[in-house]
């Protein structure tokens, strides 16, 4: 049933495919958008608030790349075929990446830096949630990945993320207890 609603919704995004959304979710889908757009508002953001160590960027910086590694570890545990593999009558708007499909690097990436950098300046959690969301839904527009699959990752970096600021905060804690 899963299985079947997934196609039906790369499918109806495929339907709406023509004009400016292609485009932008194309931009959105760009690996420098995923990471170091975000990243680098969180170093702006550590600058502007005058942190003496930019949390925020590094804590973006990190959780990034280990839920990027935890995505790619386990797209091989899962083996799921892309959309375009599983089903000849989807056709992607971008290359198909030649790993498997779940779940997603894009989207576990970008909720890994945009919670990493909301929990260090709630200020900006939203926008960047919501940055984060377009990006992950940028993959099932494209055709390259199901919604199950951006909704997995999301989990995972959101998971990452949280589990890093949280390791911050004991190692703040314990570095400055006399």
């Amino acid at each position: 049933m899963i299985t079947r609603w997934d196609r039906d919704v790369v499918e109806a995004f495929q339907d709406l495919h023509g004009g400016p959304a292609d485009w932008v979710f194309v931009h959105l889908s760009d690996w420098w958008v995923k990471s170091l757009l975000i990243i680098a508002i969180g170093f702006v953001a550590d600058v502007m608030s005058r942190r003496r160590f930019p949390l925020g960027g590094v804590l973006a910086a990190v959780s990034y790349a280990v839920a990027t590694v935890l995505a790619n570890v386990l797209k091989d545990v899962f083996g799921r075929p892309r959309p375009s593999i599983g089903h000849p009558e989807i056709h992607p708007l971008v290359a198909v990446p030649h790993t498997a499909s779940m779940p997603s690097g894009h989207a576990a990436g970008a909720f890994a830096a945009a919670l990493a950098v909301g929990l260090v300046h709630p200020r900006l959690r939203w926008p960047l949630l919501a940055l984060a969301a377009l990006i992950a839904l940028s993959r099932v527009w494209l055709g390259v990945h199901y919604l199950t699959d951006v909704i997995a990752g999301a989990a995972l970096g959101s998971i990452v993320a949280y589990v890093s600021w949280r390791l911050a905060a004991i190692i703040a804690a314990r570095t400055s207890s006399p």
